[in-house]
């Protein structure tokens, strides 16, 4: 009997990888390891990533949180500086000053003054950090969190909260008076004395603002990878977290024969979940994507089949669309098939030209039910059947068309030249010796050890 994976086991064999999930789900309750490994894993935009993952941080919200008030006593200096007047005295009159000033003129106008002015500095070292900071959580919250409307977003950034912050930022009139944040240029000294500052507000600041740049630098402390664990999304439907586990483990696979693959953040922006470009290949990684497949039959509706069952059903499917469409006013046209596999990875000879050279379908399957498995199987047969890409590609003979089943405990004795079935299991394998029979032999270079 083939184990099944648990939820847990799922997270903890994933964590790195779903730091670039940002789709539907929860923030992590699980007890991950405090250990996350990120060394080798190459992620697209990982820098916006990781600000994405320090906003969700509690510290984070809690400082947010307490800003208001804390903003009311932000610290200035006064500082005096000489005032060039005309007519008119600001404060105190620096005489030696003044006549200089005079005698340039010829003391013809003795209505010029130079005042030893006060006035208040904001430029100072603890503001810096604290802008600095703010700047950094800002843009992220506005830029790239306002538009999610998942619920793992509300759950820390409310519409209120993210309103409430932006008019803050953006009107405060102490915050308005130190330089914005772009422009400021935060050294090492002004860390320290904002470390040692006596006001929370600005030893929060530090803290904070150490751990971003230690996230940044992928400085992979305690603190850091603990923040990395608590905020990550995961799927809340499990089917969806054992696909991401199948999808993450067939990369890792792949990786120990065609190094370099680049991970890309999850979050709707991109069709592809990775991609790989060598100077003769191209390799994308598609889950809960077509790629550049189709997957859709329309029904050819002048030519009725001659076959009487065949026929029976072609007049179904018309009967259907004129049906819907007289009850629900909605159109529809027939469609013979539509499907669409679970992942699919796509394989390009770009030597010369762009050429398709293999493709890999994958259907999974959160289960170890037979039925289930028989479905999953005839799901990703017909997948085979109707895969197209200027043409069928299983009518291609140069196109290497290979099928990979994947499930949570189902075993079978036997084997397949069309499917290859794996359980979730087989994909913790990391002393791989040989090629695995679902991987294209355009692929199968030296296995790089782990």
């Amino acid at each position: 009997m083939t184990r099944s994976l648990t939820v847990e086991e799922l997270v903890n064999a994933t964590s790195e990888e779903l730091g670039t999930y940002l789709r539907s789900g929860a923030l992590n309750t699980n007890a991950l390891p405090r250990s996350l490994d990120y060394e080798g894993l190459n992620i697209e935009d990982w820098e916006r990533i990781k600000r994405i993952h320090f906003c969700l941080a509690d510290d984070v919200h809690d400082f947010i949180s307490a800003l208001p008030d804390r903003v009311r006593r932000i610290k200035t200096e006064h500082q005096r500086e000489n005032i060039h007047t005309q007519g008119e005295v600001r404060g105190s009159i620096n005489w030696s000053a003044t006549l200089r000033t005079r005698s340039e003129s010829g003391y013809a106008d003795r209505s010029r003054f130079v005042c030893n002015t006060p006035y208040t500095e904001y430029d100072i070292a603890e503001n810096r950090v604290l802008k600095r900071l703010l700047w950094q959580i800002h843009r992220t919250v506005a830029d790239e969190l306002q538009s999610v409307e998942y619920d793992w977003r509300q759950e820390f950034w409310t519409d209120d909260q993210l309103a409430s912050f932006d008019r803050l930022y953006k009107q405060n009139v102490h915050l308005n008076r130190i330089k914005d944040g772009p422009a400021i240029s935060v050294s090492g000294q002004d860390m320290t004395t904002a470390r040692q500052s006596r006001l929370p507000l600005y030893t929060e600041a530090y803290d904070l603002y150490d751990m971003f740049q230690r996230l940044q630098a992928d400085t992979l402390d305690a603190d850091i990878t603990e923040l990395l664990a608590d905020t990550l999304v995961v799927p809340t439907d499990t089917p969806t977290l054992f696909e991401l586990f199948c999808c993450f483990r067939l990369i890792r696979t792949l990786t120990r024969f065609t190094p370099g693959f680049v991970l890309k953040p999850i979050d709707g922006e991109s069709d592809a979940l990775a991609h790989l470009e060598s100077d003769d290949t191209r390799i994308e990684i598609h889950h809960d994507s077509t790629g550049s497949l189709s997957f859709h039959e329309p029904l050819d509706t002048t030519h009725r089949p001659a076959h009487a069952q065949y026929a029976r059903y072609h007049d179904a499917l018309i009967d259907y669309s004129d049906t819907l469409e007289s009850l629900t006013g909605d159109s529809h046209d027939p469609v013979l098939y539509s499907g669409r596999p679970d992942f699919i990875i796509e394989i390009y000879d770009i030597s010369s030209d762009e050429r398709l050279d293999s493709v890999v379908l994958g259907e999974i399957k959160y289960s170890d039910a037979t039925q289930t498995f028989k479905q999953g199987l005839e799901e990703l047969l017909t997948y085979r059947r109707f895969a197209n890409n200027n043409g069928y590609l299983i009518d291609n003979p140069d196109i290497t068309l290979t099928s990979l089943l994947i499930t949570n405990g189902v075993t079978t004795p036997g084997t397949s030249d069309e499917v290859t079935h794996l359980n979730g299991t087989n994909l913790f394998d990391t002393g791989i010796q040989h090629h695995p029979d679902w991987i294209p032999s355009s692929l199968r270079g030296p296995i790089v050890p782990t």
